[in-house]
């Protein structure tokens, strides 16, 4: 590169640094206009006070001193353009040491070559004007203070901007947010604390009624009231408004009515008064008052209801609503008009009194509508609300048996049910299947009355009448209808059918087997897979019931959540069956076959329930699933058998678990292993959720009380309204405008009995779910008060207070099965501890692998045992705590019982008489495994007595 070509690039990158220097400092003056508008405009709306015409002002000036900032100091110099030359005696003016050389090479530079003296001597004028500049441009000498003095003045302008605005006044965040949205009404906007009200001046009809609403801005308060006077001369009134919206706190409504003369009236909130605004009368039709003529539904069995001062419609899908309004003078014609845009044309009956009819479909609202005399129309001046209360399915809930049961296949079973509806039940049914089938139905009782509030029937199952073995597997629930045709349906429970014999008892009580017998293979109801697969179950009945009160989402989402539950039993139930082959236990002996046929088919029929649930069939999925509940059944009955056997041959053989039944042994290891590890997760699982919903419960309950207080304070804050309106207007309670807090109450009732009806459902309580019916009827109260049905508010109250105590006492009675199921599970305890202390006392003396093996079976039952001592510990410790308050006798003994499991050290024992078995000490191992059995027992003493505590509190 030749040094004319090297001196013009130096002169372009020393421009490239004088146009950064140029935009830092426009930055710089940006920010400046900018604290100057804000600053003027705050000052001059201090000044002018608020009001529209101050905000135009403020606005105004804002943007002037900011455009013209703008303006002068950042558009102008970005785009003003400089030559070649004039920004050399630039450069050569800020670099003496250049002494005027640059403009003398630049003009010989940008001579043409043809035109140049010498071409020899520019590139040697050039070459010595580049060695001066090279330094100039690499050190950016000559912007470099320049720039660095904008750069400080825009971090110090920003920096105290940022400052002001996070920790000075509201009012200058407000006056920025004020010029920076100018879309914003001027009255929102505003910068000082105010209250907006709409109408604000206005005109009404002689004798009609009007809606205020208040608007809080840039405050809140917990209350605004309405203060009026018809008369200059008279006395003010205060009336207290209403929040307009849950979601809203600034926002506040009441109505006044019967206005009969002008009126000044302004809104008052937290000592913030809004402007004193007028309200003229015309001597046009108005609207003074409204009678309501409900008629329900005839399935209801409800009398039609007559609302003298009404307005507000709260009334179930169906009923038939009069609306009669009375008029301060004759009109040409009327008209109901809807908010979806429907009319219903007002009309006059044989007695000539005028009115309008409409059916109660959907919540909205309506206003009325009147033609004057002389043609002229008269707008509603206040909307009403309609709320559509819907029929609710009736509650059905299975009394007898009222859980999983073990049958006979001879047995008669009666099955009792109770279904409870808001308005009426009509009919209930019995629905059931056998292993998976078609669903079977049979009517339990129907009635004619409209008013059957509750429905109760029975039904027997003759069991003989159906081909059923062990194993086999009956799915029932009920359904109930009201007068609407709602349906309601109960859980779904199951009836297993047992074998029919003395052997199966006697496998049930557990035997004293040998090798595997302890652990959880012996129990009534092990949790492993049969217990999965009935959850499973369960849960797709529960998504089809509910369906139609979830979200697509909802129901997709629970339906991927059953899908993968059953994948994994599929994958848990193909291992133990696949292990089984492995081993060569069901080439043997029959009942090895049969077991490993029943687990096949199992896992075949959770394949397909699998599959269809991930295509979201869900109601097609059910009979796949009892199908695998079914072979599940009859595997575990299976087992139960070899059981019995392995019982007999060690009662014969001595207990020393001889190659006779090696391979019974090998399936009880199965089986037991799997099932202990299957239970243990259970266990935390069921604990964690028990912990959950109980804290739900106290949560809710702790809501449930402060509503009830509310609704107390509503009852008596419009008694008082009431006698105060009546002494001074002659008026009645509904004009203050109460319906508003009637319905969010309501709205927030509706939500507490959501969650009690989730968690009565979850838990399979019907405590919680009657509280959950009482809170729904009391929002239904709620809103019916919120009507003008001023007796409505204190059936809410007693609906709450009944809820209260319903919840009150489920929450009692679940820390009692709580601590009754401790009892049981440590008195389970003992008896596992008793089985292994007679399997150690039969241990052979010599050292064979017979014994070997016995000893690793000892252990590893040992091990699940010492775990589920730790988990019992830690549980009483739990219920301890929640049980302090409640019951505080019960509390005492569950604290003594966990300090005298932690005394006695029994989960450090077992895991001692672990390592004494295995050192071979046979005398010292049978002494140390009775101390373990006596320190288990007191334990489930003392649980016990905590049990008996209970029912006596």
């Amino acid at each position: 590169m030749t040094p004319d070509v090297q001196l013009l690039a130096a002169l372009h990158q020393l421009r490239r640094q004088w146009r950064q220097r140029q935009l830092m400092e426009s930055f710089a003056a940006a920010l400046i206009g900018l604290v100057v508008a804000v600053a003027l405009a705050w000052a001059l709306f201090r000044v002018l006070g608020p009001g529209s015409q101050s905000v135009l002002l403020a606005r105004t000036l804002a943007w002037a001193v900011l455009l013209l900032v703008l303006a002068r100091w950042v558009a102008w110099p970005l785009l003003r353009r400089t030559d070649d030359a004039r920004f050399a005696l630039y450069v050569e003016e800020r670099a003496p040491e250049l002494r005027q050389a640059l403009v003398s090479a630049l003009a010989e530079v940008q001579r043409p070559a043809g035109e140049r003296a010498s071409n020899a001597l520019t590139q040697r004028l050039a070459r010595q004007v580049l060695d001066t500049l090279s330094p100039i441009q690499r050190d950016r000498r000559i912007e470099r203070a320049p720039m660095r003095r904008a750069m400080q003045v825009a971090g110090a302008v920003g920096a105290l901007a940022l400052a002001v605005a996070a920790f000075g006044p509201g009012s200058v965040r407000d006056m920025a947010r004020l010029i920076f949205v100018p879309w914003t009404t001027a009255q929102a906007a505003s910068v000082e604390r105010a209250v907006s009200v709409d109408p604000g001046n206005t005109t009404v009809p002689r004798g009609g009624a009007m809606e205020v609403d208040a608007e809080l801005v840039n405050f809140e308060a917990d209350a605004a009231e309405l203060v009026f006077r018809m008369d200059t001369t008279g006395d003010w009134v205060r009336l207290p408004m209403q929040r307009a919206d849950t979601t809203n706190t600034r926002a506040f409504t009441t109505r006044l009515f019967d206005v009969m003369a002008r009126t000044e009236y302004y809104v008052e909130a937290d000592g913030v008064r809004s402007p004193v605004h007028i309200i003229e009368v015309s001597d046009l039709p108005a609207v003074r008052a409204i009678a309501l003529e409900l008629r329900y539904p005839g399935y209801t069995g409800l009398a039609p209801e007559v609302i003298e001062q009404g307005g507000d419609v709260a009334a179930v899908v169906g009923t038939r609503v009069r609306v009669v309004p009375t008029l301060s003078r004759a009109v040409r014609s009327g008209t109901l008009r809807f908010d979806d845009g429907t009319e219903v044309p007002l009309v006059a009956d044989s007695a000539g009194v005028l009115g309008g009819s409409f059916t109660v479909r959907k919540t909205g609202f309506y206003r009325i509508d009147l033609i004057a005399p002389d043609g002229r129309a008269v707008p509603g001046a206040i909307q009403y609300a309609i709320d559509a209360l819907p029929d609710r399915a009736p509650v059905v809930r299975i009394e007898e048996p009222g859980r999983d049961t073990k049958v006979s296949s001879l047995e008669e079973v009666a099955i009792a049910a109770v279904a409870e509806d808001d308005y009426g039940v009509v009919s209930l049914e019995l629905r059931f299947r056998v292993n998976g089938g078609d669903e079977q139905v049979v009517p339990m009782a129907k009635t004619g009355r409209a008013d059957a509030r509750d429905l109760r029937a029975a039904h027997t199952l003759f069991l003989e009448e159906f081909p059923l073995e062990a194993g086999d597997l009956i799915a029932y629930h009920v359904v109930a209808r009201d007068g609407a045709r709602n349906v309601g349906t109960s859980d779904v429970y199951f009836l297993e059918v047992r074998p029919f014999g003395r052997d199966y008892k006697q496998a049930e009580q557990g035997g004293g087997g040998g090798g595997g017998g302890g652990g959880g293979g012996g129990e009534d109801s092990p949790d492993g897979f049969v217990a999965r697969q009935r959850e499973i179950v369960a849960g797709t009945f529960n998504w089809q019931r509910d369906s139609a009160t979830r979200t697509a989402r909802q129901r997709s989402a629970d339906l991927t959540t059953l899908a993968i539950s059953q994948g994994r039993l599929r994958t848990d139930v193909t291992t133990l069956s696949q292990q089984m082959r492995m081993r060569g236990v069901s080439a043997s002996d029959s009942s090895f076959q049969k077991i490993q046929a029943e687990l096949d088919s199992a896992a075949r029929a959770m394949q397909e329930a699998e599959e269809l649930l991930g295509r979201g069939r869900g109601s097609a999925a059910l009979p796949a699933e009892q199908r695998a509940l079914q072979h599940a059944q009859r595997a575990q009955a299976a087992y139960r058998e070899v059981q019995v056997q392995m019982g007999g041959q060690q009662q014969q053989g001595g207990g020393g678990g001889g190659g006779g039944n090696a391979n019974a042994e090998d399936l009880a290891d199965l089986f037991e292993l799997e099932t202990d590890k299957l239970r243990n997760q259970y266990e935390a699982v069921q604990q964690s959720s028990q912990q959950s919903a109980q804290r739900e419960v106290d949560e809710t309950l702790e809501r449930l009380k402060q509503l009830a207080s509310r609704q107390q304070q509503e009852n008596e804050r419009l008694q008082r309204m009431q006698q105060e309106l009546s002494q001074r207007l002659g008026q009645q309670a509904n004009a203050g405008g109460g319906g508003n807090a009637q319905r969010q109450m309501a709205q927030q009732a509706e939500e507490e009995a959501r969650r009690l009806e989730r968690l009565a459902r979850e838990q399979n309580n019907p405590e919680l779910s009657d509280a959950a019916r009482r809170m729904q009827q009391a929002a239904d109260a709620m809103r019916r008060a919120a009507s003008g049905s001023a007796a409505q508010g204190a059936a809410a109250l007693e609906e709450l207070s009944r809820a209260t105590r319903e919840l009150e006492q489920s929450r009692t009675s679940g820390v009692n099965n709580d601590v009754r199921r401790l009892a049981d599970r440590a008195r389970e305890l003992q008896e596992r501890q008793k089985s292994l202390e007679q399997d150690v006392r039969g241990l052979s003396s010599s050292n064979t692998p017979e014994r070997a093996e016995q000893v690793r079976r000892l252990d590893e039952r040992k091990e699940t045992l010492a775990n589920d001592v730790e988990r019992l510990e830690a549980e009483t410790d739990r219920l301890a705590r929640e049980a302090r308050r409640e019951q505080p006798a019960a509390a005492q003994s569950l604290a003594e019982a966990a300090e005298r499991m932690r005394a006695d050290r029994v989960r450090d024992r077992i895991q001692y008489s672990r390592g004494v078995i295995r050192s071979g000490s046979s005398e010292y191992a049978n002494a140390f495994e009775g101390q373990i059995t006596e320190a288990i027992g007191a334990a489930a003493e003392e649980l016990g007595e905590a049990a008996r505590s209970l029912s006596s509190e």
